[in-house]
């Protein structure tokens, strides 16, 4: 059991296991000072901390989607913990998980940095890589802020004994080892897109300091959120059109900053994949419908979907509207989709619910083959009758943006094998915006927000796409957040930043409260309110964390 806290508390015993291992049982003949002394064993080290975004990011990231605006609750109501708070505490398992994913990680990228100083590489090269190093230790360090504020800073090996006075650092120097680290890093990066790059440091840059102007108040901090941002953006302009963004055959696009790379041959096994295509939607069926796997863990809400406007057509582009015979078919060029049965269609008007006399002109406009087990899931503008059906096998459209058709045939929950995008050109220029919110900037916010929502094709028919609320002619900085939030909830739904983004922006409460059903039925109040009284506004510490920790932790509010 000791050894077991250890590991959850930081990652200690899962590598000095391991170097204990090498040296007292040394069959090869070497020890760890040789082996990573050279390129072949280093490289070791570089693979082990960049295949930790996989550990991380892989499954079902639930600390940073669940429990917002965007989802409602899934069929099997799983996850009620996060999902809707009440039944949040400090051991719950998936933070837990969360927790001891990103420390293990550090602990790896940790011994990489120790031995950076022995490999036997040219100095730019071994610049290079302690800059990769430096900056993967800053990402998971910020991850953890974001969750939990101040944090375990972990910056040294563990090769010989588990450390087991670890103390909690203040938020603030927190972030300034997050930030420390990052603007090292940024001088020796290089701009390969498939590492860490200059790019990728500029923007988390960017973000932690937006992030940390939020949390603490300074305005500073929004003007260097801007800079960094801008340097992200580096003149970019956005120019794939969205569905494009995200076709199958189009991964590390220019617009893409930061992924956690897959494709079929690094997997060790089919399953081996990443979750991110089967999460965003009910489930489609068994294995023999020859459609994707759907875990249903997180079901867009009837709320997001009335976030878009009829000509947005990012609405078709990240929905599958249409759903043949097979489901990958919508993805197959070569084939006539006027021969192929369609066994599922998901309509929608504006401003009115679909009709029969709706469905009726639907299919006598239509060439192709209507099977007998074909039905209409027309979305309904009463959120009661939208969910009536949710725990229905395809009663509301699944996300498509993420799909992995070269892995059609594999039906397991981490079946794909497209890259997991954790940064792109378009959340620099929201960023961007955000901070441009911080300082009161309406007008500059609104413009930058509006540069991506000028994205060739977002407007159907030609039309200039709007925001659905107006950020320049807000009369609060509030207001001019919730217009700003309800857009990058459209532009980035699926990807990982959601909770984080409410909760910086002190919105998450009150996003939850006003767009979430299952939030909304428990009561706001009810829902956030911890056994002391305070609001669950970070996440718990774990609790199997503390226990093991000498020093003296104090838990997060609201638990």
């Amino acid at each position: 059991m000791k050894t077991l806290l250890y590991i959850l508390l930081i990652g200690t015993l899962s590598l000095s296991g391991c170097a204990k291992f090498l040296e007292e049982d040394n069959r090869g003949g070497t020890n760890n000072d040789e082996f990573y002394r050279t390129q072949a064993g280093y490289n070791t080290l570089l693979t082990a901390a960049y295949s930790s975004l996989r550990t991380t990011f892989g499954g079902t990231p639930w600390l940073l989607l669940a429990g917002t605006d965007t989802y409602q609750m899934n069929r099997e109501m799983a996850n009620r913990a996060l999902m809707e708070y009440t039944q949040l505490y400090a051991d719950n398992a998936d933070v837990l998980t969360f927790y001891t994913n990103c420390y293990n990680a550090i602990q790896t990228i940790n011994v990489g940095i120790y031995y950076n100083d022995i490999v036997e590489v040219d100095d730019a090269t071994k610049a290079t890589w302690l800059a990769e190093l430096r900056f993967l230790r800053a990402f998971y360090h910020f991850l953890l802020i974001e969750q939990f504020g101040g944090i375990v800073i972990s910056n040294e090996p563990t090769l010989e004994r588990p450390r087991m006075n670890l103390p909690r650092a203040t938020l603030a120097d927190s972030y300034d080892f997050v930030i420390t680290e990052l603007e090292a890093a940024l001088p020796y990066l290089g701009t390969e897109k498939t590492r860490v790059n200059r790019t990728a440091a500029n923007h988390y840059l960017a973000k932690a300091y937006l992030t940390r102007g939020w949390d603490l108040g300074n305005a500073n901090d929004f003007t260097q959120a801007k800079a960094y941002a801008h340097a992200a953006i580096d003149g970019y302009t956005i120019h794939i059109p969205y569905e494009q963004l995200w076709a199958p055959n189009n991964e590390m696009n220019d617009e893409v900053i930061f992924a956690v790379q897959y494709d079929a041959g690094s997997i060790p096994s089919t399953g081996s994949g990443n979750s991110q295509q089967s999460l965003f939607g009910p489930y489609l069926g068994g294995a023999e419908l020859n459609h994707k796997y759907m875990v249903s863990a997180l079901i867009p809400s009837w709320s997001f979907h009335n976030y878009y406007t009829e000509n947005d057509a990012r609405y078709d582009a990240t929905f599958m509207l249409t759903i043949y015979d097979q489901y990958f078919d919508y993805y197959d060029a070569n084939k006539d989709k006027s021969v192929i049965p369609i066994r599922a269609h998901y309509p929608r008007v504006w401003g009115r619910d679909y009709t029969r006399a709706d469905s009726l002109a639907w299919v006598a406009g239509k060439e192709h083959q209507i099977p007998t087990n074909f039905r209409f899931y027309p979305f309904r503008n009463n959120e009661l009758a939208y969910r009536a059906a949710y725990q229905i096998d395809m009663s509301t459209p699944v996300i498509k943006k993420f799909d992995s058709p070269t892995t059609r045939h594999v039906f397991h929950t981490q079946a794909s094998v497209r890259d997991i995008v954790l940064a792109r050109k378009a959340e620099s220029f929201f960023i961007y915006a955000e901070a441009c919110i911080g300082l009161n900037d309406f007008q500059a916010a609104a413009d930058y927000v509006g540069r991506v929502l000028a994205r060739p094709g977002n407007g159907k028919n030609g039309q200039t796409l709007a925001p659905l609320v107006s950020i320049s002619a807000a009369s609060s900085q509030s207001d001019a957040l919730d217009a700003y939030l309800i857009e990058s909830a459209k532009e980035f739904i699926g990807e990982y930043i959601r909770w984080p983004e409410l909760r910086r922006t002190g919105k998450l409460k009150e996003f939850c409260g006003r767009y979430n059903y299952d939030i909304r039925q428990v009561g706001v109040e009810e829902a956030f309110r911890g056994l002391d009284g305070a609001d669950k506004i970070y996440r718990p510490i774990p609790q199997a964390a503390i226990d093991i920790n000498e020093a003296d932790i104090v838990q997060n509010p609201g638990y």
